[in-house]
């Protein structure tokens, strides 16, 4: 057990942010974004010819892309776009196996990824979120996805949005931003997984975390 022990999440927060209202408000009247970089356009050009109009399954922040291999074998019929900055992660997939014919991973910042996706209008289906960073302090709170200024643009791209997090308090904040953009009720569920999707969860899993999760039906 002492191998995939994981400690809960400590943070000076007990509850939602004070100041998470404002800054949802903020990012969606206003979208201070920097500039999309070369090597984003590059990766996204190769994906978007895989793609090649096809219905989408999107999985941000895939790490290791155990979990996109999960979901190219889930969803056959569409197309699985796995999507992690860290190219040693990636690099970690062959250990799943034969890449199925439709999943490719790329290799690229979501922050500006997410914009290009939009711009092209992919039709996505589902985009999951399994575990991103909780940024603990509470100082950090624009460095977790709800709290950034991208998330307008993350809701955007529509399709079915999957978040998981173990981190009561996130699952929390972000249902709450989701509420405060789409005007409709937002749910978090406690989640009990047969089967680990990524290595982070099984790592939770095996040391008793509580795992969360937040689904929203997003309009295209």
């Amino acid at each position: 057990m002492s191998g995939f022990y994981s400690p809960l999440i400590v943070s000076r927060q007990t509850g939602p942010h004070k100041n998470l209202a404002k800054l949802v408000c903020k990012h969606q009247q206003s979208r201070h974004l920097n500039s999309i970089p070369g090597h984003v356009h590059d990766a996204f050009e190769k994906a978007d010819q895989f793609v090649d109009g096809a219905p989408v399954v999107l999985d941000s922040g895939c790490g290791t892309g155990e979990s996109s291999y999960r979901l190219a074998k889930q969803f056959p019929d569409f197309i699985v776009i796995g999507v992690d900055k860290s190219r040693v992660r990636l690099q970690r997939s062959h250990q799943y196996g034969a890449v199925p014919d439709n999943l490719q991973l790329i290799q690229s910042d979501c922050v500006h990824f997410w914009r290009l996706i939009k711009q092209a209008n992919w039709q996505i289906q589902r985009h999951y979120l399994f575990y991103p960073n909780p940024w603990p302090k509470p100082g950090h709170i624009q460095r977790r996805w709800h709290g950034h200024p991208v998330f307008p643009e993350l809701l955007a791209l529509g399709g079915l949005l999957t978040m998981r997090t173990n981190w009561l308090i996130y699952a929390q904040e972000f249902a709450l931003a989701l509420e405060m953009i789409l005007s409709q009720p937002c749910s978090v569920t406690l989640l009990q997984p047969m089967e680990a999707m990524t290595p982070f969860e099984r790592k939770y899993l095996k040391s008793g975390h509580p795992l969360y999760q937040v689904v929203a039906d997003l309009p295209p």
